[in-house]
């Protein structure tokens, strides 16, 4: 689990670094809902194990759950701490440049649909007074090159 959050990018200048920081933001996120799910069933399963002796079930002598238990739950917040504190401290200045990069590339492309939106709204054949081939030819034509521009 820690080798997805040891090769930390130190900017989100290139793509493999864009890449490299969503790969490091999955696992940290993946770390934080596994730690928070499986703590959650820790106490359970050691409910269980206890009710199990208690009622003489035979387990292996070599085998002592509750301690396999415990060991694993001890891993699993070592790994949580090392992941969710440190890294995601070193990585906070990279996603917060990330996001406001995003914020404002979303800006730029809200308004460039404004504006074809409304170079769209005012050249675009909506209403003709007049028809003839030529002018339904040329409306269609019109179409035919917006929709163009929309699927660019």
């Amino acid at each position: 689990m820690t080798n997805g959050i040891e090769n930390l990018p130190e900017a989100s200048e290139t793509q493999a670094e864009k890449d490299r920081l969503m790969e490091v933001m999955t696992h940290l996120r993946d770390v934080k809902m596994i730690t928070d799910n499986t703590l959650a069933r820790v106490e359970p399963m050691k409910a269980c194990i206890l009710l199990l002796k208690k009622h003489g079930v035979a387990m292996k002598p070599e085998d002592d759950f509750l301690v396999i238990l415990e060991n694993s739950k001890t891993k699993l917040i070592d790994v949580a701490e090392k992941a969710l504190g440190p890294v995601k401290g070193k990585i906070l200045p990279i996603m917060t440049k990330e996001s406001e990069n995003i914020k404002s590339e979303v800006r730029g492309f809200k308004l460039k649909i404004g504006d074809f939106r409304e170079e769209f709204r005012l050249n675009c054949p909506y209403h003709t007074e007049k028809t003839s081939p030529e002018i339904i030819k040329e409306a269609y034509e019109t179409i035919e090159e917006y929709y163009k521009k929309t699927m660019d």
